[in-house]
């Protein structure tokens, strides 16, 4: 048997996605729901059929006009119109023929209002008028209409008579009318070229008209403008001492000459103060080296400091050449010693002078870099100033600018306007001219019903599959193993209208061989019957240690046939001559005891409270010897699952199983009350009822998932109420065989 780990209390993770959906899914969806796939498409094709016999036939017209931009340039009309139009222009033109203007110029021309009141007066209401007219008389009243609505009416109908579109990129539009003749549909095509030609003549005109009067005011308006713009330039100039010349502004050529010196300046002193520097080392280096001799040479290019380098090398040669012929103690050499000492201050004397010069030239080089950069620093501030009075500058000359071209485009153009007024001409012409069509363009039959069928396909196919996404019950046994992680003991069918019938008001089902609630004895080799004996052998396998069961019947909602499997169960382990005691747990709505013990005054409540004895709260059932303990209360209860966990419910139980076998509670449902929580530790084990087709998966996974304690003892599911010709169609093939051949038939086949 397939059972979950008892210390879980999750449900476990589905093994299907929802979500998913293959080839085989959409088949199976094909074969479950085709009768409605099929039911849809004939509707929609039917309707498709009918739309096309009841449809008055239409005759289609077609002219065609050409916008041409050439058209006007030989007189010049309105220069701004003249030259190529782009693609919004053409749509533009496109929604001026599908305007109301047009419509009511035809109207009028063609005098139609007048032709409709004639041809209705003739002909009458037409079929669809007359049938809504008797099936929602007081909807389609024929009350007479106003000319008002008479107009109104025909312009409606004409717009949606008439089509107008451009032809591909070209500047020619096409005019398609619809009528229900076909003479009428040319004229009508025609007459709307015509009033839209007109039409643009007129609104050029008037256009023309207005717009010389208009350019009169706005030149007089301008001409003041663009003096005041020229003056307010040249007092500007004045006053911020802004002076222009052929090379620009006279600060800005002041800037970058200054700009030009200041780095001259800098690399003076950049190459003075290296030749300083330069001195300066080597004096420092003869003084703590003893002999500059070399470093002199390689520097200094002057001819006081050459010549005694000269004679001081001279004085060395001598030196060595003495000290190493008359020894270093000699007089001559100490005298030629004495003379290199005075050669050495020599040269240090002259490089210290040539230092003085470099460093007075440093200084004299540094002293114009600083003033080159302080007249440079003035210069940018007032360039800075200049430049801020150069942007407000520049702002009034592109006013005055553009007043003053403003003013002489106006001028011409008014000059234009005046002298070519009497002048209008139209871009457009007809190019086509509609002629009566010789055949009908609509309904289109073929291709209306084509597409209905088409549409009633994928309307049924949507249908069907929206169908099986939102129907949230369970259908097959592999549902409740797939979404609650639980076997399904059994499908229990729905039993047929003679076997339902009730038993008459106020008489026990006891007292009756047949009916629902004797199912199980009076039918004892049904399918119905076989499944509670399934029930009973997982019941028995489940909780084979215990010497006496107490099995709760539940389920999610009332109405679910959760009362009609306990009391059929508990027949059926009392008719197998077993000792059964059947147990109306529901205390809010007692429907059992409605059923098998009306009339009662005493039952479960006084034998938990002790105010009555066994015999006297419960009845016994003369053809199985069930005993039957009923809910009789009084009234509504609030607390009634503090009466079900209580220890007088449990020694209640406890005398019981003394006595009997087995103990069936039939508990209230799971969502609305939560009674069935409250007496877990009084059942070995639940066996949940789920109405097929009915019962909402979300909601049991949900009530079972916040009732773990009750999950873990929930020893399978039954599916009742079960049609089983539509579970053949929803099964596979194995399942097929099991259970619609071989399922409760076996040994009453001859």
């Amino acid at each position: 048997m397939l059972r979950i780990d008892q210390t879980s209390t999750d449900i476990p993770a589905r093994i299907h996605s929802e979500n998913e959906i293959d080839l085989v899914f959409l088949l199976q969806v094909v074969k479950r729901q085709k009768w409605l796939i099929a039911t849809v498409t004939a509707v929609v094709a039917s309707l498709a059929a009918l739309f096309c016999v009841l449809s008055t036939p239409q005759y289609s017209a077609n002219a065609e006009l050409l916008i041409d931009p050439q058209q006007a340039r030989g007189l010049e009309v309105m220069p701004q119109l003249n030259g190529l139009m782009d693609s919004s222009a053409i749509d533009s033109q496109v929604q001026i023929l599908q305007s109301e203007r047009i419509a009511k110029a035809v109207i009028k021309d063609l005098k139609l209002v007048e032709a409709k009141k004639e041809r209705l007066a003739q002909d009458g209401p037409s079929f669809l008028s007359r049938t809504l007219g008797v099936v929602l008389p007081f909807l389609f009243q024929s009350a007479p209409l106003s000319d008002y609505e008479w107009e109104r009416s025909e312009i409606d109908e004409f717009g949606q008579r008439l089509r107008v579109k451009r032809v591909g990129m070209s500047y020619v539009i096409g005019l398609e009318f619809r009528a229900p003749d076909a003479v009428l549909a040319a004229e009508v095509a025609n007459q709307v070229a015509e009033a839209y030609i007109v039409d643009q003549l007129e609104a050029k005109y008037q256009a023309t008209r207005r717009a010389s009067v208009w350019l009169q005011d706005r030149i007089a308006e301008l001409r003041d403008q663009a003096l005041a713009a020229d003056r307010a330039v040249q007092d500007f100039k004045g006053k911020n001492n802004i002076i222009d010349t052929a090379r620009g502004l006279v600060s800005d050529q002041q800037l970058s000459e200054l700009n030009t010196q200041l780095i001259t300046a800098r690399t003076a002193v950049a190459e003075s103060q290296a030749r300083f520097e330069r001195v300066q080392s080597i004096i420092k280096q003869g003084v703590v080296a003893g002999s500059s001799d070399e470093a002199v040479s390689d520097v200094l290019n002057n001819d006081v400091i050459s010549r005694l380098r000269t004679q001081y090398l001279d004085a060395v040669k001598r030196e060595a050449d003495w000290s190493k012929r008359y020894g270093p103690d000699h007089i001559a050499v100490l005298n030629l010693n004495q003379e290199i000492k005075g050669l050495q201050r020599s040269l240090f004397n002259e490089l210290s002078r040539i230092a003085e010069t470099y460093k007075s030239d440093l200084e004299i080089s540094k002293a114009r870099e600083a003033s080159l950069s302080k007249s440079l620093d003035t210069l940018v501030t007032q360039a800075k100033l200049t430049g801020q009075a150069q942007v407000e500058l520049r702002e009034l000359e592109s006013n005055s600018q553009s007043y003053r071209a403003l003013y002489d485009n106006f001028l011409q153009r008014f000059m234009q306007a005046t002298q070519q007024q009497s002048f209008p001409v139209t871009e457009a012409r007809l190019i086509t001219d509609a002629s009566a069509p010789l055949r009908a363009s609509a309904p289109r039959t073929t291709l209306i019903v084509a597409g209905g069928t088409m549409l009633g396909l994928m309307l049924g196919f949507g249908a069907a599959l929206w169908r099986e996404r939102m129907n949230r019950a369970f259908r097959l046994p592999t549902d409740v193993e797939r979404y609650l992680g639980l076997e399904c003991l059994g499908v229990l069918p729905i039993l047929p209208a003679a076997t339902a019938t009730t038993v008459p008001a106020g008489q026990s089902a006891f007292d009756s061989s047949a009916g629902i609630m004797r199912q199980a004895i009076s039918d004892p080799f049904s399918r119905f019957s076989e499944t509670l004996r399934s029930v009973k052998v997982s019941a028995d396998v489940s909780i084979h240690s215990r010497s006496v069961k107490v099995i709760g019947i539940i389920s999610t909602l009332p109405k679910e046939g959760k009362s009609t499997v306990s009391a059929n169960f508990a027949q059926l382990i009392a008719h197998s001559g077993q000792r059964c005691v059947l147990i109306d747990g529901d205390l809010r709505n007692p429907t059992l005891t409605r059923r098998l013990a009306p009339g009662r005054t005493v039952g479960l409540l006084e034998l938990i409270f002790g105010k009555a004895t066994l015999e006297d709260a419960s009845v016994i059932d003369p053809m199985t010897g069930l005993r039957f303990i009923p809910a009789v209360v009084p009234g509504e209860m609030v607390h009634t699952n503090e009466v079900l966990a209580s220890e007088q419910m449990s020694a209640v139980l406890d005398t019981l199983k003394r006595q009997v076998d087995y103990i069936v509670i039939d508990f209230p449902p799971l969502a609305p009350v939560v009674d069935v929580m409250a007496s877990t530790h009084l059942v070995d084990g639940y066996v949940y009822v789920l109405d097929w087709g009915a019962s909402n998966r979300d909601l049991v996974a949900n009530v079972l998932q916040n009732a773990p304690n009750v999950y873990a003892k929930v020893l399978g599911c039954l599916l009742n109420k079960v049609d089983l010709q539509v579970l053949r169609n929803l099964e596979d093939y194995g399942s097929k065989y099991y259970y619609h051949k071989y399922y409760a038939n076996y040994g009453r086949d001859s």
